[in-house]
């Protein structure tokens, strides 16, 4: 271990072959852009690395006021500075990528299962499901800048189902750490940080939202996230005009990472495993999520107020955290636990443990999750994952149907 600074960091970018990446949320856009990998942002998915979250929380720019000096593909001018001078008589000018800033990405299911279920008397409700697939859903990714101001991050899902859908998220960054976004995507509430995001798998998620990301800190530092949504789900696309409000929803998040690199710099602190930017780090977090009655549904069904507390943290290859939350109208506990450990700067082995408390009975249901996740090749990965309920019996169930375990091998390539 060794004290690295954003020079160490930067350094990524003359390793490209080396760091290899699977994730919808790693634009290869912006690999693009600087000429750089994308573990340059990321530790493998889904997780930012200490890096990644600097470039986000500075309006996906690179951290320290240096977008400039990396970025290897110039932008297109729209308009020249002396039009600053003479606004408002003239538009105030700007610029967009020079490049076609998409990318595609295809994943599917190799291998897919799930238990047969059944009820107390033996009775078969649903079959087993055992299959093969293939990569064979697609995204198109993309991401860019506008302006000295705006970002934008985003994806163009769902061509399998044939039910095509935008996730997107926009930012105006008002200055390094301070921005306003907007869409029903990539959201700062609940995206993959650096450490893990335990706390996301207990949390009611935001929908179409306006969202404040606060961000202070060149070691350690402090985020504040707070927004308003209307619709539950990011799936949610376009919200239901009759029923949703602008306020469906209302969170907010405060971090404080207590030691590490920078949230707002990407630089300092120790790192444990450079090659992957996974900084030696620990970070507390509290937050809520309020709700108009009707709005929230599956397991929070009935709920108006969530709230909660996490801690997470990086030593080494090992990156952990846990969280748990409550329910303030259900009454209801919900935890997790989530741990990985990185064997290889391409390996990745993990195990999850969740539980989110059960509506109408006095019962829970957890899940184990453990699963190992490959990039074969830096733009190819294939990912294993097994999800076992620790109970048998589904607790909502009233004929003793059983649990329903599943697995999954999955492979995914971009470009």
């Amino acid at each position: 271990m060794r004290n690295s600074t954003i020079a160490s960091i930067a350094s990524l970018c003359m390793l490209p072959a080396l760091f290899w990446s699977q994730n919808s949320s790693a634009v290869p856009s912006f690999s693009r852009k600087y000429q750089t990998s994308c573990y340059t942002c990321h530790s493998g998915f889904p997780n930012r690395n200490a890096f990644g979250e600097a470039f986000k929380n500075n309006g996906y720019r690179w951290p320290g006021g240096e977008e400039e000096d990396h970025s290897k593909q110039e932008q297109t001018k729209m308009g020249g500075e002396g039009w600053k001078k003479i606004f408002p008589e003239s538009p105030w000018p700007t610029d967009i990528p020079g490049f076609a800033p998409f990318s595609l990405y295809v994943t599917g299911p190799l291998v897919n299962y799930a238990d047969q279920v059944k009820t107390s008397t033996g009775k078969v409700t649903t079959q087993q499901t055992f299959y093969q697939g293939g990569p064979i859903d697609a995204r198109i990714l993309f991401g860019g800048t506008i302006g000295e101001n705006i970002g934008v991050v985003g994806a163009f899902e769902g061509f399998a189902a044939n039910s095509v859908r935008t996730n997107l998220r926009a930012t105006w960054s008002f200055a390094p750490g301070v921005n306003i976004g907007f869409g029903n995507g990539f959201s700062a509430w609940t995206g993959a940080a650096s450490p893990i995001s335990v706390y996301t798998s207990i949390f009611p998620t935001s929908g179409t939202s306006t969202e404040l990301n606060y961000v202070t800190g060149k070691e350690g530092g402090f985020n504040l996230i707070a927004g308003v949504a209307s619709a539950t789900t990011s799936t949610a696309t376009i919200p239901n005009i009759d029923s949703n409000k602008i306020d469906d929803t209302r969170y907010v998040r405060a971090k404080y990472k207590l030691f590490g690199a920078g949230l707002l710099s990407g630089a300092g602190g120790v790192y444990g495993n450079d090659y992957i930017g996974l900084d030696n780090s620990l970070a507390i977090g509290a937050g809520f999520v309020s709700a108009g009655n009707g709005v929230l549904s599956s397991n929070y069904k009935g709920e108006t107020f969530v709230y909660g507390a996490d801690i997470a943290g990086n030593y080494g290859n090992l990156t952990a955290g846990v969280a748990y939350t409550k329910d303030s109208d259900l009454k209801l506990n919900n935890y997790a636990v989530d741990a990985g450990y990185y064997v290889y700067p391409w390996l990745l082995t993990r195990v999850r443990y969740a539980n989110l408390g059960v509506a109408g009975v006095d019962q829970n249901n957890p899940t184990v999750t453990p699963s190992v996740t490959a990039w074969l090749r830096a733009n190819v990965s294939l990912a294993a994952s097994y999800k076992l309920f620790t109970k048998s019996t589904l607790p909502t169930s009233t004929t003793g149907e059983n649990n329903r375990n599943t697995f999954t091998l999955t492979s995914g390539f971009v470009f």
